[in-house]
């Protein structure tokens, strides 16, 4: 059976998770959290350490904290980065993001491959499927690796808590049926990694976060 290994990093200020999924010799990047040349270093070390070839470079959703190595990144690659059409007003307004929040940061290339649920992600022996998964952020999609027993969701869910739906095209009744509609349905042991904080297991959320009872 496919074995999916998966590493986390959390970087900037907003203590933003990125993932290196690899399965053989060929990984993914979920998300570029690295907001400078010593945090993406750790990303790209940890690439050549174990001699990896990263296939896709994927993004959950593009809120400015999950874009802000995109550029360094692809470049190092040499991949464009995969999303969901409804990021792009989100990643072509990245600096404006970026000065709300008090820094600045240049503008992001955008993807030349807008991923959806009829997707397929495939690296090394692994097969990954896409959930749409709004109310977050526009454009928020989540990987289902159902072989390993685990999905990457961006901010849509964390332990004990969910996604906030305050910042523009948030929306708190389509976060809630993504969460229940798409998300929930999962088995009860398939691992969350999210966006932020630590991970945590669909059973667990589905039968003790607050914000779902």
């Amino acid at each position: 059976m496919p074995v999916t290994h998966v590493k986390s990093f959390t970087h900037n200020p907003f203590q933003t998770n990125s993932y290196v999924c690899h399965s053989q010799s060929e990984a993914v990047i979920v998300d570029a959290s690295c907001s400078n040349q010593s945090e993406c270093s750790e990303i790209i070390n940890y690439i050549n350490s174990h001699d990896l070839t990263v296939k896709h470079l994927l993004l959950t959703h593009a809120h400015v904290d999950h874009i802000l190595g995109c550029n360094q990144l692809s470049s190092y690659f040499n991949l464009s980065w995969k999303a969901h059409r409804d990021t792009s007003v989100w990643i072509q307004n990245a600096p404006t993001q970026a000065m709300m929040h008090g820094f600045t940061i240049q503008s992001i290339d955008l993807p030349t491959h807008w991923l959806n649920e009829q997707d397929v992600i495939s690296f090394g022996d692994t097969q990954w499927r896409i959930l749409e998964t709004p109310g977050h952020a526009p454009g928020s999609i989540c990987f289902v690796d159902d072989a390993s027993q685990f999905v990457v969701v961006g901010d849509v869910l964390f332990h004990q808590s969910i996604g906030r739906t305050d910042l523009p095209g948030g929306d708190m009744g389509l976060l809630m049926q993504s969460i229940f509609q798409q998300l929930l349905t999962l088995p009860d042991l398939m691992t969350v990694y999210p966006g932020h904080g630590p991970s945590t297991q669909i059973g667990l959320e589905r039968h003790q976060n607050p914000f779902l009872q």
